[in-house]
């Protein structure tokens, strides 16, 4: 899972311009590393803090960013008229701390704090209370083999956490999230960690919330909940003269189907009980699999090719009429055969 910009400045995601400085102003003077004898966590916090920042403030870095993410952001997207290009941090963040600023001094503040000093009770923690940070939430693309099957799936997250139990230093870690994958998941199913957002003294930790979706798979894709759709392309002789199709299933199964039916264009198969689980019921319960067909006609006809289909169908007609006439009463089983 990539950076969560909004959740390392502590804003919201419908924040203002002014709303992002102010929280940039605040957290770079507290994770300056000069404040900690340089230490390394602090300088990656406070770079962290730094390419947040740039992204944020920046209208267009943070278009992108909305829309697709740290990864869409740093791989470049296209764009309306043109390529996006990718963003890339350039790694310096005192110079963003410069740039904000004016100075490197961390402390060039301290006059404006003693002059103006903030309300105590403005903030949450001096009313008594925390706020808790908005909900983060990653999409969760799963194949649909996953799907088939259920099991575990494993997401990395990054997320600054206190390292003691006096809550007086945060630094950035790693964390494993294990996601249990039930057979048959629906997409949109929202999958949700409580509290494993970034800590920090005044605020409850976000929830982490992923939701599921479909990758797109070679030959199946889902129809409603839990069907199968596949659409296979045939020829204009399979469709009159019938054929047969092996279909390799999503558990590694092979299905020999014979299709003796004439393939009009609205003609489908339906093979019950090989689509996707049921959740509620998984080994019991299954969606079904509709194959469709595309069907190609051949581009030319030689007369001698016409005729032979004119002959085909002139045969067709006369079936028709002697079934016809033996549905009637008119023509007896005897005199059909002869005929």
């Amino acid at each position: 899972m990539g950076f969560d910009y909004y959740g390392i400045l502590g804003v919201k995601r419908s924040c203002s311009q002014l709303e992002i400085k102010k929280a940039y102003r605040r957290l770079a003077l507290k994770y300056n590393p000069e404040r900690y004898d340089n230490d390394d966590n602090m300088r990656r916090i406070f770079a962290l803090i730094g390419e947040a920042y740039e992204v944020l403030v920046d209208h267009e870095h943070r278009a992108v960013y909305d829309q697709y993410g740290e990864e869409g952001l740093k791989k470049g997207v296209p764009g309306p008229h043109e390529y996006i290009q990718p963003y890339s941090y350039h790694g310096e963040p005192i110079r963003t701390f410069e740039e904000f600023f004016g100075t490197t001094n961390p402390y060039a503040d301290l006059l404006d704090y003693y002059e103006d000093p903030p309300p105590m009770f403005d903030s949450p923690l001096g009313k008594g209370y925390k706020e808790k940070d908005p909900t983060i939430v990653r999409p969760l693309a799963l194949s649909l083999e996953e799907v088939y099957k259920g099991g575990l799936k494993k997401m990395k997250i990054q997320r600054l956490v206190f390292t003691d139990e006096t809550c007086s230093e945060l630094k950035l870690r790693e964390k494993v999230l294990s996601i249990p994958i039930k057979p048959g998941i629906y997409p949109n199913t929202e999958v949700r960690f409580k509290e494993e957002g970034d800590q920090g003294p005044t605020r409850i930790p976000a929830d982490v919330v992923f939701i599921t979706e479909d990758r797109p798979h070679e030959r199946f894709v889902r129809s409603g909940l839990s069907d199968l759709l596949m659409v296979r392309t045939v020829t204009l002789q399979e469709a009159l003269c019938g054929f047969m199709i092996d279909i390799r299933t999503l558990d590694d199964r092979i299905l020999h189907v014979k299709i003796s039916d004439v393939v009009t264009p609205m003609y489908e198969k339906i093979l019950e009980d090989e689509g996707l689980p049921v959740p509620i019921c998984p080994q019991k319960a299954k969606g079904n699999l509709i194959i469709r067909f595309q069907i190609v006609f051949p581009e030319y006809l030689s007369k001698r090719t016409k005729k032979a289909f004119e002959e085909a169908f002139r045969v067709r007609d006369e079936e028709d009429e002697k079934f016809a006439k033996l549905k009637c009463g008119t023509l007896s089983t005897t005199s059909f055969y002869k005929l």
